[in-house]
């Protein structure tokens, strides 16, 4: 991909991150304004209301650059917990899915528009055949690893499509729930369960992020010696 291909790629990246956070403080403005209208609104475009946000999250996923933490708070705010967590990861398979194809159709240059060749290179071990699949779905299952990265990476394995289809399903649960609790709780004014599920969501991303960077880095060790 030429220079001038991913400069322009990089632009309608930024561009779709200030609409997706546009997105978000517009919508934080009306629940903190009117939450009553809100809620009213989200009752009443019930089908508009849930595709906007499926979409929101398959942007968010191909944009690597977008927080997806806020808009997992947003499911469980509007939707509901089960509604939000449902939502998300429907939203997540299919931008998922689209970056696993869109990089086995062109390859690493689709991958470095957003990720350094040193932290793409950090991950050269999950081409190992024997244990590629079990360490995807460990490092999925970690909160605070980088999901957007593994999507885009595995995309240059030999994974099977099921595989990773699965592992990029199932494998988001264990961060998005603590989320879409949080967001639910704010929205039924629980704030207590709302401290707590932050708590323990902030607590594991934080030990899942130190467990995935001693894993990549050992593992890039071995491959290096």
């Amino acid at each position: 991909m030429s220079p001038v291909a991913k400069k322009i790629i990089r632009i309608l990246s930024a561009l779709m991150f200030i609409a997706v956070i546009g997105i978000l403080l517009f919508t934080t403005y009306n629940v903190v304004t009117d939450k009553e209208a809100f809620k009213s609104w989200v009752d009443t475009h019930a089908v508009q209301g849930r595709v906007l946000y499926v979409l929101m999250v398959t942007v968010q996923i191909m944009v690597a650059v977008i927080p997806g933490g806020p808009i997992e708070v947003a499911g469980g705010y509007a939707f509901g917990a089960v509604g939000g967590i449902v939502l998300f990861i429907i939203g997540a398979t299919i931008g998922s899915v689209l970056v696993f194809l869109l990089v086995r159709r062109f390859g690493r240059h689709i991958v470095e528009i957003y990720f350094s060749e040193h932290r793409v290179k950090k991950l050269d071990f999950l081409n190992e055949e024997n244990k590629r699949d079990p360490l995807f779905f460990l490092l999925f299952l970690l909160p605070g690893a980088p999901k957007d990265l593994l999507c885009y990476v595995a995309g240059l394995t030999r994974m099977r499509f099921p595989v990773f289809l699965f592992i990029c399903s199932f494998g988001r649960l264990p961060a998005v729930v603590g989320s879409a609790v949080s967001g639910y709780a704010l929205g039924r004014e629980n704030f207590a369960m709302a401290i707590i599920a932050f708590s323990i969501t902030a607590a594991l991303s934080i030990a899942g992020f130190f467990i995935y960077y001693f894993l990549t880095n050992r593992k890039h060790k071995d491959v290096q010696d």
